[in-house]
């Protein structure tokens, strides 16, 4: 509730997979979890049993839908009642070899992958299978992993692979897939998939401040990747464990807009939290640690001085007492691409109200390939220009 009471509705089989859940508009919500489709009746409250051997589902035009991922079968409820399920009404894929393993509903329409094409069917109203092939929107990106199918936007974004096999990160223009991914990010992907696996890669996203967000983990390698769509620029997040010295897999995983927050739910705990920007530590009070890179300066490998570093940044965000009323930004250099550091350097962000606090740093060093690190770990807010 908005008051975050939770009350319980009824229990479901699980597995390793995601629930996602799908509402008719009307008084029934259908949700597909542990390999079972199950109905919530909203004027009752009652849960019930409903098909089985669906991985995935969805509403279109009064019918819910659903996916056995197993055997690449699209299934469909009666129209208007999502308690009433013809075993004849399934759909296999004719389009191409590979079997349909990941759907997802958005605009009216399914869209369905498998792992080297994908598709899309809407309903055509015909009988006795409503829903159809619509033409022309055939494509040759698969899906890598079928958890990672986000609605984006007005549109999806999924981990794809190209027929030539490399995994990268799309989204669909109209019915054509746009790599949205740039180089840095498919080195990392595939950086993943040597060293172990990325089908298990889970997709979400959220909008927020006027920034449309795709968020992308990796569970096995512990890192997660984001996109904002609204600049067309990738970050990493994460949660900062001190005790390894490396930020692990980020908290939130899925969202959902409701009572004027994003909420989000833990991936390690059964809680749920609220994004805000105004909160300048992470989970449990534990430290929000926020690093920013610049790229590295050449000029033609010739030996660089640099003299001064100066920050341009919001100053003057000291909290009125405690840790972080005289706020710190650490600065380090680099002059091998990254390889080795200097000691960290601090200077004040400036104590509150402070907004006329210089952020600059002399007697940097010199090399061939310098760069620098920016952090901050203290509970204010840091907003760098």
């Amino acid at each position: 509730s908005s008051a975050g009471v939770v009350t319980n509705r009824g229990t479901l089989a699980v597995d390793a997979n995601p629930a996602p859940f799908a509402t008719n508009g009307s008084d029934e919500v259908f949700i597909t979890s542990g390999d079972t489709g199950y109905v919530l009746t909203l004027s009752t409250n009652v849960l019930t049993t409903e098909v089985a051997d669906v991985t995935m589902g969805g509403h279109v035009d009064g019918f819910f839908v659903a996916l056995d991922a197993t055997t690449g079968t699209l299934k469909i409820s009666e129209s208007g009642d999502g308690t009433t399920w013809d075993a004849t009404q399934i759909q296999q894929r004719s389009a191409a070899a590979d079997p349909w393993i990941a759907m997802l509903v958005v605009r009216r329409e399914i869209y369905l992958f498998g792992n080297k094409t994908g598709e899309v069917w809407f309903n055509a109203g015909n009988s006795p299978f409503p829903f159809a092939q619509r033409s022309g929107s055939f494509f040759e990106i698969g899906i890598a992993a079928r958890w990672s199918l986000a609605s984006f936007g007005d549109s999806l974004a999924w981990l794809g692979r190209s027929k030539g096999g490399g995994p990268a990160v799309y989204a669909l223009s109209g019915y054509t897939p746009v790599k949205i991914s740039n180089l840095g990010v498919d080195w990392a992907i595939q950086q993943y998939e040597d060293a172990g696996v990325i089908d298990d890669a889970i997709g979400w996203s959220y909008t927020r401040l006027g920034h449309v967000f795709y968020v992308l983990e990796f569970p096995q390698q512990g890192r997660t990747w984001v996109y904002d769509l609204t600049t067309s620029q990738w970050h990493e997040r994460g949660k900062w464990e001190s005790s390894a010295n490396d930020f692990l897999t980020y908290r939130p995983r899925f969202q959902a807009s409701a009572f004027g927050h994003n909420l989000v739910c833990d991936r390690s705990a059964p809680r749920m939290y609220r994004f805000r920007e105004t909160v300048y530590t992470d989970v449990d009070g534990e430290v929000l640690r926020r690093v920013r890179r610049v790229p590295h300066l050449s000029n033609e490998n010739r030996r660089l001085f640099v003299d001064s570093v100066e920050l341009e940044c919001e100053r003057g965000v000291g909290l009125s007492a405690g840790q972080g009323s005289d706020p710190l930004v650490g600065m380090r250099m680099s002059f091998d691409g990254g390889y080795t550091w200097s000691n960290e350097r601090t200077r004040s962000l400036g104590a509150l109200g402070n907004y006329s606090q210089r952020v600059r740093w002399d007697r940097c060093g010199a090399g061939r390939n310098p760069m620098l690190e920016l952090v901050c770990t203290d509970p204010v807010a840091v907003n760098l220009f």
